[in-house]
């Protein structure tokens, strides 16, 4: 036996008395959410990802050797380097994330272009060679 029932805002009118629906379902004095603007909700939404480098991320480029700084990187995808950068001293999250890029799971990737290619590996390479103490090639 099911307990589900349709309901309908248009019920009889004694069932509400004079008031409409709205007027008796909201307290006295309070608008409607409907009524609220778009606006007011803004800061509950997650925030979409910055699509410019951050200052944090400029300066992390900045401390890189000439040779590994991912200009191409910056201008074409920031919102990577943003991340690279922000797991830069965390090698675990850094490698966990470089995978990421580097393989295709949803299979619809295209791949990124040849030169922000060389940058993400020049990146890695660095990475690697300087948390192992070793030189960068």
């Amino acid at each position: 036996m099911t307990t589900d029932r349709a309901f309908s805002l248009d019920a009889p009118s004694e069932l509400f008395g004079d008031d409409t629906t709205e007027e008796k379902l909201l307290p006295r004095g309070t608008t409607s959410r409907m009524d609220v603007g778009f606006e007011e909700y803004k800061h509950l939404r997650r925030a979409e990802p910055a699509c410019k480098p951050l200052p944090r991320t400029l300066k992390w480029a900045a401390s890189l050797p000439p040779n590994v700084q991912p200009t191409a990187l910056l201008r074409q995808y920031a919102r990577v380097a943003n991340v690279i950068a922000a797991t830069w001293q965390h090698a675990t999250s850094l490698r966990s994330y470089m995978d990421c890029l580097f393989s295709d799971n949803r299979g619809a990737r295209q791949g990124f272009p040849p030169e922000v290619l060389r940058e993400l590996i020049a990146l890695k390479r660095y990475h690697d060679s300087v948390k192992d103490g070793g030189s960068v090639d």
